[in-house]
């Protein structure tokens, strides 16, 4: 499954990342990608700049390397109802935005307080959708999460670092997977880079997909005219 565009990249304003946005750029060319998103994290994760950087957004360059250049966030959900730390004022300048459960930020609670804090975050309109949702250290009912998201036309993340970086991930993958083919939510296939050489990296995303004979038809990002059709979509979503 070659994937165009990746959804979930960090540059150095995210305070424990190590590349820079033209960094980033540079390697999402040299491996074939059609674009990428830049998530740094919101101002609650330690390390990461206020809000107001997504205030630059507007004057950033579209295409950088000849790779298309999408302005995104992750925002942190910050309890149990799901409320996130960037405000819509900022929100508003993006094209993209996730939102993600860090231990850093909210200690894990109960299995329907977790479930509680996505699905609520899942409700406010600029977020597409939860980052890492395999991370075992939140309990989550699964298909309580993918109905809402299947309710509100929002996306899961299938996250290559994620896999990687906590155990269990691969297994509540498999899980949620089969319950997004059953009510039609799309996925997102991303990498999660924190360093400009995993940019485009999902070996191990596209994997657990081919495993769980996961319809590619449901892979947003599997081309750069289907997430630029997503996004129209979400604009749409916007103007309501």
């Amino acid at each position: 499954m070659n994937i165009e565009v990746d959804t979930h990249t960090h540059t150095v304003l995210s305070g424990h990342a190590h590349s820079t946005l033209l960094e980033n750029a540079a390697a999402a060319a040299k491996k074939g990608l059609k674009g990428f998103v830049m998530t740094d994290h919101g101002p609650n994760l330690p390390g990461a700049c206020p809000e107001f950087n997504l205030g630059t957004y507007p004057y950033l360059p579209s295409h950088i390397d000849g790779v298309r250049i999408f302005a995104g966030v992750e925002t942190n959900i910050i309890d149990y109802d799901g409320t996130i730390d960037v405000s819509e004022n900022y929100l508003k300048l993006t094209d993209y935005a996730i939102a993600g459960l860090h231990e850093i930020v909210l200690q894990s609670g109960t299995k329907s307080q977790n479930t509680n804090a996505v699905m609520g975050a899942f409700e406010n309109p600029y977020v597409d959708i939860i980052a890492h949702p395999d991370n075992p250290s939140y309990e989550l009912d699964y298909e309580a999460v993918v109905k809402k998201a299947a309710r509100l036309n929002k996306l899961f993340e299938v996250n290559d670092h994620s896999f990687v970086y906590r155990e269990g991930g691969l297994a509540n993958a498999a899980v949620f997977l089969p319950l997004c083919r059953k009510y039609g939510v799309r996925v997102a296939v991303s990498s999660d880079a924190h360093f400009a050489l995993n940019i485009g990296k999902n070996k191990l995303a596209t994997s657990i997909l081919k495993e769980n004979n996961f319809p590619s038809e449901l892979v947003v990002n599997l081309t750069l005219k289907r997430f630029e059709g997503y996004l129209k979509e979400r604009q749409k979503r916007l103007s309501l």
